[in-house]
């Protein structure tokens, strides 16, 4: 089943290695790239219909499968002693529910770690999981979280605010929008805030928690050091991108119907209630916890964004 893109050969010292579920997404990508640079074997999970974003390089072995796939669960996990579970999903299809996808891929990731003799689960979640959470995308990422504290097995788990890179969904998206529209909707007064974290800060926190005793049993909150606002947010990549433009706030109750009625007919919808319920309750917490714990200090939103979004041609290098 699996694919061997960097095999050890006679003489060679024996790397530890670990797995890695939901690896060619966005964060996952960056992860790999981090645990490859710490040493690593990496076996990955790879969904047949997962882009390939990872480059061959390293001591990489491939698994085809998907996080409903015990079978292909257990053997990426085989030889592993800690596996990283990252399968997610921010809105519902009409064949991926949160809790099927996220509730009940846990318990067979749970179960394929046990099986194969894994010491340790490192699950990404996400800022607001908790049993009181106001979306059902909080209250299914606490629940896997609660599978992971049970198990008997040793975990770290990460709860990121926004996180945003090269090829984010969210920072990216705002980006394209103001690019394409003269004028900017916004939701509400849009004064809610966000934390948003660089992905390769915080896959590089990730791979470290795979060996740093320190983490065992721990739960971080991780952000960037800005707490911004959305409005905030849009004038630093409208600053970035050298464009002005209008906003348009547009009623929290005007923009929920009309989510819930695309809802109806279109899976994924572009923009669901459980959404718009996230953004507008905000995602911030203390990062200085997470900076002291693991050594590092994370990079404010705008000096990461002018490394990579450009400034030629208004900012097109972005989206």
């Amino acid at each position: 089943m699996g694919v061997d893109d960097g095999r050890q050969t006679a003489g060679e010292e024996e790397v530890p290695a670990v797995a890695v579920f939901g690896g060619s997404g966005f964060i996952g990508t960056y992860l790999v790239m981090s645990l490859l640079q710490m040493g690593y074997q990496v076996n990955l999970l790879v969904n047949r219909t997962s882009p390939d974003l990872i480059s061959p390089r390293g001591r990489i072995r491939t698994f085809a499968g998907s996080i409903e796939d015990a079978a292909a669960l257990e053997a990426c996990c085989a030889g592993c002693s800690a596996v990283f579970h990252l399968v997610g999903l921010i809105a519902e299809t009409r064949t991926k529910t949160f809790r099927k996808t996220v509730v009940e891929g846990m318990a067979k990731a749970v179960a394929a770690a046990h099986t194969a003799g894994v010491s340790k689960i490192v699950y990404l979640s996400a800022l607001g999981a908790s049993a009181e959470a106001v979306s059902r995308y909080y209250q299914t990422k606490y629940q896997a979280e609660q599978q992971v504290r049970n198990s008997g097995l040793d975990y770290t788990i990460f709860r990121p605010s926004i996180v945003y890179g090269r090829h984010d969904k969210f920072i990216n998206r705002l980006a394209r929008m103001i690019r394409l529209t003269p004028i900017v909707p916004v939701i509400g007064d849009g004064r809610y805030k966000l934390q948003p974290v660089y992905v390769e800060e915080l896959a590089a926190v990730m791979a470290s928690s795979a060996r740093a005793a320190f983490t065992s049993r721990q739960i971080y909150e991780i952000g960037g050091p800005q707490q911004l606002t959305y409005l905030e947010l849009l004038d630093i990549i409208k600053g970035i991108m050298k464009v002005k433009r209008g906003t348009l706030h547009l009623p929290v109750r005007l923009v929920r119907w009309g989510a819930g009625l695309t809802e109806r007919f279109l899976k994924p919808a572009p923009l669901t209630v459980d959404q718009i319920t996230m953004l507008l309750a905000g995602s911030t917490c203390d990062q200085t916890i997470s900076e002291r714990a693991f050594g590092v200090r994370f990079s404010p939103l705008e000096m990461q964004l002018q490394k990579y979004m450009g400034k030629r041609d208004g900012g097109r290098e972005a989206v």
